[in-house]
């Protein structure tokens, strides 16, 4: 045993000793100059996201101050309420008055606000959408309506978020779309999706959008307090690149609202189904011939 360990010992001092003869090959060489390029702050301000805080005042009081990109003010104050349950539709909404860091509005509709304040900065946890009253929810009734095929959604998806590289979404912006089988109706944008989205409710329900046949397109992770905005707002299918999270399933299976989640991916699918997308097969059991990277 110890001539075989010898006879190993040598085998590899005799290896090492030959693959350390072996010259190493010289590193490559460097790219001449800097590889990070110095940007000027200066020239580039104009198109950096500019956030700032929007005071919301409701029939006075303060309800909350969150931080956004300041375009849309309004419809952003009005969504934002509308998220927090401050109003079930826009009729209730009577008065609207706002600067670009100050939006104060009216509201008529019997709801407990100083609740919802309390709800909107987290002193108290939000009501269950299970116990929340039959007029907090959507008009649309919890029942499977189908309003676009499977094959229109994932183009519809397609559509938006090509809409949204061309508007900053490469440069971080989070996007959120209103969209049909036939047009996308709003596009909104911040830093954040909760803010976009909240845009893009401020911009339909004070203009009466019927949202029955449509979809929210959403860039970044779905969380329920979206879903069941959208689901409030009469909205069936809420769409995202990216997942909802586990109480955005519940919140959609409450509320009846289909999920799409992953829909730039090959491994696309409905995380929720609310029965509002027909799928592709025909009578005779043949798919329908659609083309998704025919524009």
């Amino acid at each position: 045993m110890s001539v075989r360990k010898a006879v190993d010992a040598g085998e590899r001092s005799s290896s090492t000793a030959s693959t350390a003869n072996v010259p190493t090959p010289p590193p490559p060489p460097m790219a001449r100059g800097r590889v990070l390029p110095r940007l000027d702050v200066q020239k580039l301000k104009r198109h950096l996201p500019d956030c700032r805080r929007i005071r919301i005042e409701i029939n006075g009081v303060l309800a909350g101050a969150p931080v956004v990109v300041p375009d849309a003010v309004p419809e952003f104050a009005i969504g934002w309420a509308f998220v927090h349950r401050f109003f079930r539709n826009a009729d209730q909404v009577t008065k609207v008055s706002s600067t670009a860091s100050y939006v104060s509005l009216m509201i008529d509709g019997g709801v407990d606000l100083d609740r919802a304040r309390y709800e909107a900065i987290g002193w108290i946890p939000r009501r269950d959408i299970e116990i929340e009253a039959a007029g907090g929810r959507s008009a649309r009734s919890p029942r499977a309506v189908t309003v676009m095929s499977e094959m229109d959604a994932i183009s519809t998806c397609r559509r938006a978020f090509e809409r949204f590289d061309d508007d900053g979404a490469r440069a971080g912006y989070r996007h959120v779309a209103l969209a049909t089988a036939d047009d996308i109706l709003c596009i909104a944008r911040d830093v954040v999706s909760d803010a976009a989205a909240a845009k893009v409710f401020g911009w339909a329900l004070p203009n009466h959008i019927d949202c029955s046949a449509s979809m929210l397109v959403v860039r970044g992770i779905l969380d329920d307090q979206l879903v069941d905005g959208a689901a409030r707002a009469g909205i069936p299918i809420v769409a995202t690149d990216a997942v909802p999270t586990a109480a955005a399933i519940a919140a959609a299976e409450a509320s009846c609202t289909s999920i799409l989640g992953l829909a730039l991916s090959h491994h696309r699918g409905l995380f929720a189904d609310g029965g509002h997308l027909a799928d592709e097969l025909s009578a005779d059991g043949e798919e329908d011939g659609v083309d998704l990277f025919v524009q």
